[in-house]
C-alpha cells in the first residue's frame, strides 16, 4: 500500500469521519472504497493495465512476430 496525502473540504472530512465512526471503520478505508468505486465506474472491473494484459494474452498467432535472440536479450536486459 502507498501512503498519500489528500486535501478534503472540512465538511466532507467531518462527514466521512462521522460515517466511519458509525460503521466502525476508518476514514482511510472509506476513502479507499470511494476511490475503488470511481475506478470501477470509469474502467469497469478491469484497470487499463489488466485490459492490456488480457489483449496481449489473446493476441492472434498469425499477427505475432518472432523476435531474434538478440532482440530477446535486449528486452530482458531492459526488464532486469
Amino acid at each position: 500500500m502507498i501512503r498519500t496525502q489528500i486535501y478534503l473540504p472540512e465538511e466532507v472530512h467531518s462527514n466521512l469521519q462521522k460515517l466511519a465512526n458509525r460503521k466502525g471503520t476508518t476514514l482511510s478505508k472509506l476513502v479507499r472504497e470511494g476511490a475503488k468505486t470511481v475506478l470501477e465506474k470509469n474502467y469497469g472491473k478491469m484497470t487499463p493495465q489488466l485490459k492490456a494484459l488480457k489483449f496481449l494474452a489473446n493476441y492472434p498467432d498469425d499477427l505475432r512476430v518472432k523476435l531474434s535472440e538478440s532482440a530477446v536479450k535486449l528486452v530482458r536486459k531492459q526488464r532486469d
